[in-house]
């Protein structure tokens, strides 16, 4: 069924059913038309209930049928205008939401989030924006309500004066088009980085990773969950990340040193100076570093790295380290960023979050929104790259039995 491309229309496009188990659901995709134009920020996957589509009998737990729907606001659990704010409890209410009308005999018909505790399908009718995900993955929470308030800011920016007042109102020449009927089943397709046994490269046992998720959350736990929301990738992600740069580093330190210490203290990596490694990206050692910065940049950076090697029992070395943060942000980007390096930017919980969710955003946009491979670019090319990227898919598994991802 075509958009008319005239005014905001949402185009959802069932592609087939999903089967996990016993659980089912319609999945599809979705993309945001204004005036028959793409927006390019609003689209992703979207989940149903499975079909055939059914507007006749009220209270079906179907999906509605393929169809052109006018959008309205809402109120009650899920509101338009006045949700939640709350951005470290999973699905407090209200949570955001938009309604649709024209539905014959069903009623309450939604735009709504996905939310715990059923998150492999949060509806018996409604709409469960997401991101991409395949048969056997859940959807999450953040991320989806994330999406549902996009799409509720991008419609008061078109239509404004629906949002005035805090009652069920028409939105104008606002209109959801739901396309298809498939019945047949998709099965689960493995991502091309899924491993199923546990790599002999992990760093980090299951019980030292579920630690490092449970240590992270309980200190930083609310900043790891408000910057993920609207984002491909989830608190148990960004914890995957840590056990694979850092933990097995300071996990054994969190016994007599508090939180900011250990964070101060991740300076590690002393790659192109160590005996036996090389390194390609600037600088390729502490000489490189000096002849282009001067020698109380590289002093400072030098008694930094060694504060860390002392905490370990080692000797002081006059060596530059390259990785900084509890996410290891690499000291190639001095060249464009010095001052995270210069003023110690990395003792800072928080502006090492900013970097990694900044360094994800880039590498998800140039690998088409493919998650995995844009982990797997964060770390580099080549099958270092592609095995950094398997273990911090396994880590991701153990990360969000604490986070709930």
């Amino acid at each position: 069924m075509p958009i008319t491309g005239q005014g905001w229309e949402l185009l959802v496009a069932r592609q087939a059913v999903q089967q996990n188990g016993s659980k089912p659901r319609t999945y599809g995709t979705y993309q945001v038309f204004l005036n028959g134009a793409a927006v390019p920020a609003l689209s992703g996957g979207m989940c149903e209930s499975v079909g055939p589509g059914d507007n006749a009998h009220e209270n079906n737990g179907k999906r509605i049928e393929a169809g052109r729907y006018p959008l309205w606001t809402q109120f009650g659990r899920y509101r338009s205008i006045g949700y939640s704010n709350n951005t470290t409890d999973a699905g407090a209410d209200p949570m955001p939401g938009l309604r649709l009308e024209g539905t014959n005999q069903r009623t309450a018909i939604l735009i709504h989030p996905a939310h715990p505790p059923s998150l492999y399908l949060s509806s018996i009718g409604c709409f469960n924006p997401t991101n991409p995900v395949d048969a056997d993955e859940n959807m999450n929470f953040w991320d989806s309500r994330g999406r549902v308030i996009a799409l509720i800011d991008h419609l008061r920016g078109f239509a404004p004066s629906a949002f005035s007042h805090e009652v069920i109102t028409r939105i104008p020449s606002a209109f959801i088009v739901v396309d298809g009927e498939p019945m047949a089943a998709a099965p689960a397709r493995p991502h091309p980085l899924a491993t199923v046994s546990e790599p002999d490269s992990l760093p980090l046992s299951k019980s030292a990773a579920i630690a490092c998720a449970n240590w992270l959350m309980t200190n930083f736990g609310a900043g790891i969950r408000a910057a993920v929301v609207g984002k491909p990738y989830r608190a148990s992600h960004l914890c995957a990340i840590v056990c694979q740069e850092t933990a097995y580093k300071w996990l054994k330190w969190t016994a007599t040193m508090d939180p900011a210490t250990i964070v101060q203290r991740c300076v590690f990596d002393a790659s192109g100076d160590y005996p036996g490694t090389s390194r390609s990206a600037f600088p390729v050692n502490t000489a490189a570093f000096r002849g282009r910065f001067g020698d109380a940049f590289t002093d400072m950076l030098i008694e930094e790295a060694n504060i860390t090697r002392r905490l370990q029992g080692w000797t002081d070395r006059p060596w530059v380290y390259k990785g900084y943060g509890i996410f290891q942000y690499d000291l190639q980007h001095v060249t464009t960023d010095r001052d995270f390096f210069e003023h110690k930017r990395w003792y800072d919980f928080e502006q090492c979050m900013a970097k990694v969710c900044q360094e994800l955003d880039d590498k998800l946009a140039g690998a088409g929104g493919d998650l995995w491979l844009a982990i797997q670019r964060y770390n580099g090319s080549g099958p270092r790259a592609e095995q950094y990227a398997r273990n911090v898919r396994v880590f991701n598994g153990y990360c969000a039995t604490v986070t709930g991802d």
